[in-house]
């Protein structure tokens, strides 16, 4: 897993030193909800005099300027109108070409490309360390049952010259220093029988292991 990750950051790392083309668009539209001030003025039918003055025929007349009120309403776009008034809509490519950053992603691609083939090295490294520990095993195992078996017929080959030396020893035809070396070659058979058990025993959990069983202890 450690390795497809490594993989897969060098591959983004080698598309970083590439142009990258992005394509875009949208729609849109928007709606106010608010109203529009309109100021109007309304004719109320009444004049003012003003100060200007105007002769006709010698007469003096004053002018006169008609009069307003002063209205302010307000306004509101109808929705479907504002909808399609304020309707718009974009599209556009936006090109990113690494000029500047080119060395330097192809740096990070260089190295993690070693990230990766060091990786790769360490584990068939390790495959091969497992292989050669499991063939030592093995190996060792083989070693072991023949030391196992050979320590068996050590054990019965010296209780044969015990028991004869025993009754030698009742006849008073054997010294005691004898009979004594032989109990204790008989002792010492015994206990290397028990040492090698034990070491058999030990290597065959050890290649239960290696096979992934695990380690039980019967």
């Amino acid at each position: 897993l450690r390795i497809q990750a490594a993989e897969k950051l060098t591959e983004a790392s080698k598309a970083q030193m590439y142009p990258i083309i992005t394509l875009f668009a949208g729609v849109g539209t928007n709606y106010a909800n608010n109203r529009i001030p309109v100021f109007s003025q309304i004719p109320t039918g009444n004049f003012d005099t003003t100060t200007a003055k105007v002769v006709i025929n010698n007469n003096s007349y004053s002018l006169l300027t008609p009069t307003f009120n002063n209205v302010i309403s307000t306004y509101r776009d109808p929705f479907g109108l504002q909808f399609s008034d304020n309707f718009r809509q974009q599209i556009g490519v936006n090109i990113n070409v690494p000029i500047f950053n080119n060395g330097r992603g192809r740096f990070n691609w260089q190295r993690n490309k070693l990230t990766v083939q060091n990786m790769q090295l360490q584990k068939e490294l390790s495959e091969r360390t497992l292989k050669q520990d499991i063939y030592r095993s093995w190996t060792d195992a083989s070693t072991a049952v023949q030391k196992f078996n050979a320590g068996k017929k050590s054990v019965e080959t010296a209780e044969k010259v015990y028991n004869f030396a025993q009754k030698r020893y009742d006849l008073g035809l054997l010294s005691t220093i004898d009979f004594v070396t032989s109990q204790n070659n008989l002792t010492r058979a015994k206990f290397e029988l028990v040492l090698a058990h034990v070491d058999y025993v030990f290597r065959l959990k050890l290649l239960e292991f290696y096979k992934g069983q695990g380690i039980k202890l019967d």
